[in-house]
């Protein structure tokens, strides 16, 4: 019985490492594309609002978005 339960902790750490190496990978491939269209939107609002005059040309907002 105890050799089960060493065998069932080795399993276990194993199945957490393996869980916490490979969620680097399954995380970007959500986030990233998710983030780049709401980037994407923003910039097209900021320089929607720097048309129409709502937003000054030299304002920090494009600037911070830059970044």
């Amino acid at each position: 019985m105890r050799g089960l339960d060493i065998l069932t902790l080795c399993l276990s750490v194993l199945g957490i490492y393996g869980l916490i190496l490979y969620i680097r990978y399954l995380l970007p491939r959500n986030a990233i594309p998710l983030l780049s269209a709401l980037l994407n939107e923003t910039r097209q609002l900021l320089d929607h609002a720097e048309a129409i005059g709502a937003v000054l040309p030299q304002s920090e907002c494009k600037t911070l978005l830059d970044r």
